[in-house]
C-alpha cells in the first residue's frame, strides 16, 4: 500500500496523474481535480530534456465553461478563449460564439426596454410606473433565466502533450451543386442579353439568319412552355417532343458554390506502457478525453451543456511547426478505446492492458476562409 501510494503522489507530482476526487468536491489548495490535466504526457520524457525523436508532439489544450458544476475542474482554469473566438484580421466578429452575442443583446435590449418604458410610464404616473418597472422587471428576469447558460470559455491550466502520429492528414472540401440557368437564359446569354436580341429582331438581315439557325429551337422551347399546361389532361408535350427528336433540352447548368465542410482530423495512437507510472498516465490521458468530449447535465436534469473544446497544435519543440497548417478549435467527435489491437487480450498482472489503441476524431468548429488560410489555418 505504501509502494502505491508513493508511485501515485510521483505520478501527480512529475508525471501528470490525478488523484480521485469526487467531482462534485469543493477545490482544495494543491488538490486538482483528476480531470484538469495537470501535464499528462505519453512518453513520460516528453519535455524540454526530450530525445531528438520526441521534437515533434501534439499539444491538446482543452477548455472548459465557467458554469461547470465540477468547482475543483473550474478552480484549475486560467483566463483564455479558444483560437476560434478570435476574429480573423479583417473581421467584426468571430463566426462561432455568435449564438452567445445574440443571447447577450437579447438581454440588454429587454433592459434597455424597461427602462425606456418604465420612465416614460413614470412621467405621466408614479404609481404606473411602478406597475410598469415590476412588469418589465419580471420580464427580463424570465429572460435572462430562458438565456442561461455558460457565458465564458476558460483554459486548464496544463494541456496533455503526445507525439504526431505516424499516420496525419489535413483536408479541406469545398461543396458545389448545379444551379441550373434555363434555356431562355441560355438563349439571352447567346444573344447578347434581352436587348442583344432585340436588336436582332429590329433589323432584317440578322432576323433572318435567327430565325434560320435558331428558330425551330426557340418554337421548341416556347412549345415545351407552353405545352405544360395541357400536362393536367394528360397530354404530355415536352414528353413527346423530346421522344420523337431525341434531344433533351440544355439547362445550362452552372456550378453554385454552397459552403465549406469543417475539417477533420484523427489521431491514432498505440500506448504501451513500461512501467507503473506510464500505465497511470496512459490511464488518465484517456479518461480525461473521454471526460471532456461528453456533455454536462444541468441541475434541473432538463438541458445538457456542450462538451468541453479542445485548440490542437503541432509542435516543434517548443513552437507550432511552420510548416504544418495551424488547426482552429475543435470538438471531439468520436473516442474508440482498442484494447486488443495486438490481436489478443493482454494484460499485466495487475490488469492493465499491454497495449491499447486509442483512436480519436476532432471536428474544427468554424469552417475555413480565406482570412484564416492567410493566417495559417
Amino acid at each position: 500500500m505504501a509502494f502505491g501510494r508513493a508511485i501515485g503522489k510521483f505520478v501527480n507530482d512529475v508525471v501528470g496523474g490525478h488523484s480521485l476526487t469526487d467531482s462534485r468536491e469543493p477545490a482544495t489548495a494543491g488538490r486538482p481535480h483528476k480531470y484538469a490535466v495537470n501535464g499528462l504526457s505519453y512518453p513520460l520524457e516528453m519535455g524540454v530534456d526530450a530525445p531528438m525523436e520526441l521534437d515533434h508532439h501534439v499539444i491538446f489544450d482543452i477548455f472548459v465553461d465557467e458554469t461547470t458544476e465540477f468547482s475543483s475542474l473550474a478552480a484549475q482554469t486560467t483566463e483564455g478563449l479558444p483560437v476560434s473566438y478570435t476574429a480573423p484580421k479583417g473581421q467584426q466578429a468571430g463566426s462561432t460564439n455568435i449564438g452567445q452575442k445574440i443571447r447577450d443583446n437579447v438581454a440588454s435590449d429587454f433592459n434597455a426596454l424597461a427602462n425606456l418604458f418604465t420612465g416614460g410610464v413614470g412621467k405621466v404616473n408614479k404609481t404606473a410606473g411602478q406597475v410598469a418597472k415590476q412588469g418589465t422587471e419580471g420580464i427580463g428576469s424570465v429572460a435572462d433565466q430562458i438565456f442561461k447558460g455558460p457565458r465564458k470559455m476558460k483554459k486548464l491550466n496544463s494541456s496533455i502533450a503526445l507525439q504526431v502520429p505516424n499516420s496525419f492528414q489535413m483536408g479541406s472540401n469545398a461543396n458545389y451543386s448545379g444551379a441550373a440557368l434555363g434555356q431562355v437564359a441560355g438563349l439571352f446569354n447567346r444573344s447578347g442579353g434581352i436587348s442583344g436580341l432585340i436588336k436582332k429582331a429590329q433589323d432584317p438581315a440578322s432576323r433572318d439568319q435567327l430565325m434560320r439557325e435558331q428558330g425551330g429551337d426557340m418554337a421548341r422551347v416556347v412549345a415545351e412552355t407552353a405545352g405544360m399546361i395541357p400536362d393536367a389532361f394528360g397530354l404530355k408535350l415536352g414528353n413527346i417532343l423530346t421522344v420523337s427528336t431525341r434531344r433533351v433540352a440544355n439547362q445550362h447548368v452552372e456550378q453554385r458554390f454552397d459552403d465549406m465542410s469543417f475539417r477533420e482530423f484523427s489521431f491514432v495512437y498505440e500506448f504501451a506502457a513500461r512501467s507503473e507510472a506510464e500505465a497511470q498516465a496512459i490511464d488518465n490521458i484517456i479518461r480525461t478525453f473521454r471526460f471532456h468530449m461528453h456533455p454536462e447535465l444541468v441541475p434541473s436534469g432538463l438541458f445538457f451543456s456542450f462538451p468541453s473544446l479542445f485548440d490542437i497544435s503541432i509542435r516543434f519543440k517548443e513552437d507550432h511547426n511552420p510548416f504544418i497548417h495551424r488547426i482552429s478549435t475543435c470538438v471531439l467527435t468520436s473516442f474508440t478505446t482498442n484494447y486488443t489491437s495486438t490481436g489478443v487480450w493482454a494484460t499485466t498482472r495487475d490488469g492493465m492492458p499491454t497495449e491499447i489503441q486509442c483512436t480519436m476524431n476532432f471536428r474544427e468548429i468554424e469552417p475555413m476562409t480565406k482570412h484564416r488560410i492567410a493566417e495559417g489555418f
